[in-house]
């Protein structure tokens, strides 16, 4: 399965019986949240149509009735489809950092978060549109799932601070600096293709820019800083 702005391919499953060879088509409920997420990330909810998710997903717009109700309810199904997948590459569950240090979970964070937001930047798309209106959508997607992880960062940089790992600084600032940098150069692939000759989704890219970016935030910029 397999949305046109994926940063990789990948195969369907086979099917089980002898006649294996061909690939498990998909569910239709799967295809129509699959061209949902593609066309929300590109259009915006106010942009997209039931009609025309149901036309991308090769289904008739019945099929969305049937399956979602309507359009909230299809893009909800959307965010939630896209947020299981989201946690199963960067989980809020940190339990597994619990044995290393304070400096050393935060920047297992950052890569683990750089690699999720390059796998996928299509929930990035979507927050986005929503960010630009005070909107019922935008109150759902903060309580349900973005406080509490903008909390887990926040939790990271506070204990790092504490600990006297990191510069006591504003956590909130910290947070943002790092949500910003984290996600955006995946949002902005194409204009970023365009700039550069190459997408910033290569696994090369993605190594690089998490380097950089942790080398940016906890040893600067300066060359020689003053003391």
């Amino acid at each position: 399965m397999k949305r046109a702005a994926s940063a990789a391919p990948e195969k369907s499953a086979p099917r089980r019986a002898a006649a294996a060879a061909a690939p498990l088509p998909e569910m239709p409920a799967e295809r129509l949240l699959e061209a949902a997420i593609s066309l929300f990330a590109q259009h915006g909810f106010d942009g997209v149509s039931t009609g025309a998710v149901a036309t991308a997903a090769g289904l008739t717009q019945s099929m969305v009735h049937y399956h979602f109700g309507s359009k909230e309810k299809l893009w909800r199904a959307a965010v939630e489809h896209l947020m299981r997948a989201r946690g199963n590459m960067f989980s809020l569950n940190m339990e597994d950092l619990r044995d290393v240090d304070d400096l050393a979970r935060l920047k297992i964070m950052l890569r683990r978060f750089i690699s999720a937001n390059a796998s996928d930047p299509e929930l990035t798309r979507i927050l986005i549109h929503e960010g630009m209106n005070d909107s019922p959508r935008l109150k759902w997607l903060a309580t349900r799932y973005m406080v509490r992880g903008y909390k887990t960062f926040n939790g990271a940089i506070e204990a790092a601070i504490k600990s006297g790992a990191v510069r006591r600084l504003p956590v909130r600032d910290v947070t943002n600096i790092i949500v910003g940098a984290c996600v955006l150069t995946f949002t902005l692939s194409r204009l970023l293709k365009e700039v550069y000759g190459e997408l910033p989704t290569t696994p090369e890219a993605v190594s690089s820019l998490s380097d950089t970016l942790l080398d940016v935030l906890f040893k600067g910029l300066e060359a020689n800083p003053k003391r």
